[in-house]
């Protein structure tokens, strides 16, 4: 489970007197969320992005970035700065093509990604764009994301 590797960074973080960001709490994630509608038309994030959030709110490890919430709807500063949901998106709607796409994250070999029109999570090669692999669900595709970076 993507928790439990989220504990494994943490303690290797701690070894080197590093802390992860704190989690978001619940009225920086109404602020998100409300702005996610407001770009998107509706709440197109998944729930289990949200439940991510409310245990770290971004990460950045050994090359892998999974984003956090604009600091803009934070209530003070995180601990380390990591890049926003809001400004990637952004950032990378150049490489999007035909597909919609939602980006959560990133490596230097791969964009962990939503893809809208075909309704699944994706993993997909940087910077090319080709499809690697595809997930079930959010949570899988986090897990194998911090599974990466781990190895």
């Amino acid at each position: 489970m993507w928790r439990e590797k989220v504990s494994q960074i943490s303690k290797i973080r701690e070894k080197r007197n590093r802390k992860l960001n704190l989690p978001a709490n619940e009225s920086e994630l109404s602020r998100s969320r409300k702005s996610v509608v407001e770009k998107f038309g509706e709440d197109v994030l998944p729930q289990q992005y949200y439940e991510y959030l409310q245990t770290v709110n971004g990460i950045e490890f050994n090359g892998l970035k999974v984003y956090g919430i604009n600091q803009i709807f934070l209530d003070s500063k995180p601990i380390n700065h990591v890049d926003s949901f809001f400004d990637v998106n952004e950032t990378w709607e150049t490489i999007k093509d035909e597909d919609k796409l939602i980006f959560f994250g990133d490596s230097d070999i791969a964009w962990y990604c939503y893809n809208v029109s075909k309704k699944s999570f994706v993993e997909l090669d940087k910077p090319s764009g080709e499809h690697m692999e595809s997930f079930y669900d959010f949570d899988t595709m986090l897990e194998s994301a911090f599974s990466s970076a781990l190895s």
